[in-house]
């Protein structure tokens, strides 16, 4: 790929906030002068990544994780630098004229193929469903109040009660094999067949909105097991999937807000009534993959799963996975054992508004979990039940909902607040703070004036210039890499700004991490000429004295007598130059 211009990219980023990037794929919290996220880069429970609009960098105060906002774009989404860049170009309306740039996002051959398959079958099965033999299930999903709005939204097609997607893909070039392993086609001796017959087809997305599968559904009264799943293949995970992800991006960060549902049904029927802001983890247990991906989307997540016994124990499930990586739900329970989708459709929108808008807690669903298995007329239960629920009043942080849940479970239970409060290992709970500046660690004088110099010559080219002319090379390799690329900077562009050497550095993150991480340093502002000159003294003595330490070793264990002499004579003359 022909290489974006550094000028090119930072005419981009200086279109750019980075506050408002981050804020558009993660929950930030105000603190001061700068912004605080829970960090996407490890397993993060208190927001320890800062942005800084003055700077326009992000920096974990915990995993190192640190650039600028095309950094972030690429290790978030996962993409190469160009990728990010062409990204965030076009966000700004910015036309990249390069040749190649647009073999950029193409994935994997092997992989593209496989999309390119499922491309061809999405098609084929709207075709279908637009065709003469669609009518009648275009009909049932008119009955199923699904618009063709929705039908169009969701790639809604039809499977025919023939073998003609099998025949089509082989007359397109396809490997049978690749068919049969995608879960396209079937393979009986020498006849290949479709496996999905006669059903309303239901596209099944990743995270970038690829179809990587589908769910057939029978309509016409047929004797068949109501769905038919494709079955996972290399590019088809349901445990690292959520559906319709792709769309609800945009809906969740407008909203502040995503609801998990079961089924992919429950989020076309909930898009039917202008609810977008919704996943589905496709009937499976939600995973840490689940959890992760809906960390992405907001920090305010509430479950709604299947008002069924099942559905509870996904939910409750769901609420440990979620818990784990510091997120507390609000969970909807549906009356009369029904789904969202079933739901919608005998109550209306409205009703499902009004458990939106007065979800549970984690406290009291458990709450209510708990008091189903409790006879209030045994003073043993309420014990045990006043025990378990201590259990779960230690977790809560904010003191406000503390006091409200222990009043309620005194309220219930009739045992006074002060007793369930002895039950409970913390009180009161104080509220988690934001992560503060890490402090520096305890280092030599030798490592702190490189460090030092660094500091200063990424501020000052009165400094690079001395570096120029009086270091020869830095102890410290990665150091000595950033200061030969803060030189490279000056000697094309002629000024030195942080952000914008960041920017120069492209994808190497381990240079751009240290550069922050230096750059993070509280020191002072002004620096004298004599107290650049004392960082190179120093680093020239450690030089010496690394040399020196080399050479003793070397002498300990040299045999030959010839040889061991020239090391002496060696060590005398660093001696003598220590000495000046």
């Amino acid at each position: 790929m022909d290489k974006i211009s550094y000028d090119v990219i930072l005419q981009i980023q200086k279109r750019l906030n980075i506050v408002d990037v981050i804020s558009e794929y993660l929950p930030l919290e105000r603190k001061g002068k700068n912004y605080f996220a829970i960090c996407p880069f490890h397993d993060d429970h208190n927001p320890s990544m800062s942005i800084s609009p003055e700077k326009q960098i992000y920096t974990c105060f915990v995993c190192g994780a640190s650039g600028n906002v095309f950094n972030f774009v690429m290790n978030y989404e996962k993409i190469s630098f160009g990728q990010a860049v062409k990204k965030l170009a076009e966000k700004v309306g910015i036309k990249l004229n390069i040749a190649d740039l647009k073999n950029a996002t193409k994935r994997d051959d092997k992989l593209k193929k496989y999309y390119d398959i499922y491309d061809l079958v999405n098609k084929y099965y709207q075709n279908n469903l637009k065709s003469v033999y669609g009518k009648k299930a275009t009909e049932y999903l008119h009955q199923r109040q699904i618009s063709d709005e929705i039908i169009k939204e969701f790639d809604i097609g039809l499977s025919l009660n023939d073998n003609e997607v099998s025949k089509f893909l082989t007359s397109k070039g396809c490997d049978v094999n690749d068919l049969v392993e995608l879960g396209i086609s079937g393979f009986n001796g020498n006849f290949t067949y479709d496996v999905f017959h006669n059903r309303i087809m239901f596209p099944l997305y990743d995270l970038d909105g690829q179809v990587v599968g589908f769910s057939g559904r029978i309509y016409n009264g047929e004797k068949e097991n109501k769905y038919l799943n494709s079955k996972e293949s290399v590019v088809f995970k349901k445990g690292s999937l959520l559906y319709n992800y792709h769309r609800a991006i945009n809906y969740a960060r407008e909203s502040k807000q995503i609801i998990v549902v079961e089924g992919f049904m429950d989020v076309i029927r909930l898009s039917c009534v202008g609810i977008k802001n919704v996943v589905a983890t496709m009937g499976t247990a939600i995973t840490k993959e689940h959890a992760d991906l809906i960390r992405r989307l907001s920090k305010n997540v509430v479950l709604c799963f299947d008002g069924d016994a099942a559905g509870k124990k996904a939910t409750t499930n769901a609420i440990n996975v979620l818990e784990d990586i510091g997120i507390k739900p609000k969970i909807i329970r549906l009356e009369e054992n029904l789904d969202p989708d079933e739901y919608v459709i005998k109550k209306k929108k409205e009703a499902f508004l009004t458990h939106l808008n007065n979800a549970m807690s984690v406290f009291d669903f458990k709450i209510d979990a708990e008091k189903e298995r409790i006879d209030f007329n045994n003073y043993e239960d309420i014990s045990s039940y006043v025990k378990s629920m201590a259990q779960e009043l230690n977790e809560i942080k904010d003191p406000i909902v503390y006091e409200l849940s222990v009043k309620k479970l005194s309220k219930e239970t009739g045992v006074d607040a002060s007793t369930i409060n002895s039950f409970v290992a913390n009180v009161p709970k104080k509220i988690g703070k934001i992560m503060d500046k890490p402090k520096q660690t305890s280092k030599s004088k030798y490592e702190k004036a490189q460090e030092y110099l660094i500091y200063y010559m990424l501020r000052n080219v009165d400094v690079i210039i001395m570096y120029q002319n009086n270091v020869a090379y830095l102890s410290n390799k990665l150091l000595s890499k950033i200061a030969l690329e803060i030189l490279d900077f000056y000697d094309q562009k002629h000024y030195i700004n942080v952000t914008d050497f960041t920017i120069f550095l492209e994808d190497k993150t381990d240079l751009i991490n240290e550069v922050l991480r230096i750059d993070s340093y509280d020191l002072p502002a002004k620096m004298t000429v004599n107290q650049i000159k004392d960082y190179i003294k120093t680093i020239d003595d450690g030089i010496l004295k690394h040399e020196k330490e080399k050479i003793k070793r070397q002498i300990s264990e040299e045999t030959n007598v010839a040889k061991k002499i020239i090391l002496l004579e060696k060590l005398a003359g660093l001696k003598k130059k220590e000495c000046k």
